[in-house]
């Protein structure tokens, strides 16, 4: 412990020691071939860390093996140094600090060894420049192949496209056409139906009741044929609308008292606001009506249908309430679409083509309004639809 005392003690103390210019048989040509070179060597060393450092600032640290580069960083510029305090024993014999020097030399040289063993293995896995350029015209050839086929699809998907549209035209215009032709003969059975009720005897009940269940029938068969002669006019955009000023508490009334004498369930208003719209009569009385029918039709099981006209903010809510058997949360936007039913085992057993909603969704959009549920599985419905009450109303 003495000696390593002394040693730091007199780390910068150059008497111990003459200039290495004093030590043995220097001629002048050799004394400064040897400092010369050393210089050399050090301003090499010095130069090759500052190269290192401005690759890496350039590559903006995304090299390979960085701390590699970092630790020859440190390697190649402890080596400058032992040779610039080689160069200074010439004049300035401080051993001592020379081999302080080459100790953190020795140090940082173990460090870079150990760093170089350890990315042996990647070294070795990563791939020559003639392999990089082979592997990159594979994946450019696998690219122009997908590409190929990307585009031969896309051709295929367009031509699919195009039939499909053309197709759900022709479905359109035969379910227009069809529709059209059976109304007339429908309205003529409708009215037989009605000629022979009244012709029927007070005392034949079993006639009567069979002309009744005719009547239903009938009544639902001519709702299908619009709901299709409807459904054409929407796609094609040409449902049109009588715009005008009327009562939406009356309509609500009067759709209500014309749908009790149908249903055993009591259709109960729990509030009906008086309010004036601007919009189509038969439309909306449409909207009301599919909305009453499938609250009677999906809740045969309850015994009342709860209805509500509210207005708040410049807009009328109108709300019906059933509790059958709900709509699970996951359907809850698809109810809306064109076609759809839920499937579940009893959903078969009701009339309908899906039609319905559809058609009040475009009805109440066209009027500015919305259309929205409120449902869980198992516990009812309740459906609202909002329309703008025009100012001055």
């Amino acid at each position: 412990m003495t000696e390593v005392s002394e040693f730091f003690s007199n780390l910068f103390n150059p008497d111990s020691w003459p200039a290495r210019w004093h030590c043995g048989r220097w001629t002048a040509f050799h004394g400064w071939l040897y400092i010369i070179s050393n210089i050399l060597i050090a301003v090499a060393y010095f130069s090759i860390p500052i190269i290192l450092y401005y690759l890496i600032k350039k590559t903006k640290n995304k090299l390979p093996f960085q701390k590699v580069f970092w630790l020859f960083f440190l390697f190649i510029l402890s080596c400058g140094f032992t040779h610039v305090f080689d160069a200074l024993m010439f004049w300035f014999p401080i051993y001592r600090v020379s081999a302080i020097v080459l100790f953190i030399t020795a140090l940082v040289s173990c460090a870079a060894v150990a760093g170089l063993y350890k990315i042996i293995p990647s070294a070795l896995a990563l791939k020559s420049p003639v392999e990089l350029e082979k592997i990159i015209a594979e994946r450019t050839k696998q690219i122009e192949i997908s590409n190929q086929f990307l585009l031969k699809a896309n051709t295929e998907l367009e031509a699919s496209q195009k039939l499909s549209e053309k197709l759900m035209k022709q479905k359109d215009e035969f379910l227009g056409i069809v529709s059209h032709e059976l109304k007339t003969p429908v309205t003529s059975l409708k009215g037989y139906t009605q000629v022979m009720a009244l012709k029927s005897s007070e005392e034949d009940t079993d006639q009567k009741n069979m002309l009744l269940k005719m009547d239903t029938q009938i009544n639902k068969l001519t709702k299908l044929i619009n709901d299709l002669l409807d459904i054409t006019k929407v796609e094609d955009g040409k449902l049109l609308y009588n715009i005008e000023k009327f009562r939406l508490d009356k309509l609500l009334e009067e759709t209500i008292d014309h749908i009790q004498y149908t249903t055993t369930q009591k259709i109960i208003v729990q509030r009906n606001e008086p309010v004036s719209v601007l919009a189509d009569h038969d439309r909306i009385s449409q909207v009301i009506n599919n909305l009453l029918a499938n609250a009677i039709k999906f809740s045969s099981e309850a015994m009342e249908i709860l209805v509500s006209l509210t207005t708040e903010n410049n807009t009328v809510v109108c709300s019906v309430r059933d509790f059958g058997y709900g709509i699970p949360e996951d359907h809850h936007d698809a109810i809306f679409e064109k076609f759809y039913r839920i499937n579940r085992e009893k959903s078969y057993t009701y009339p309908g083509l899906g039609l319905g909603l559809y058609i009040v969704k475009d009805i109440i959009l066209k009027h500015g309004g919305k259309l929205w549920l409120e449902s869980k599985e198992g516990e009812g419905s309740t459906f609202y639809f909002s329309l703008p009450i025009q100012s001055g109303n």
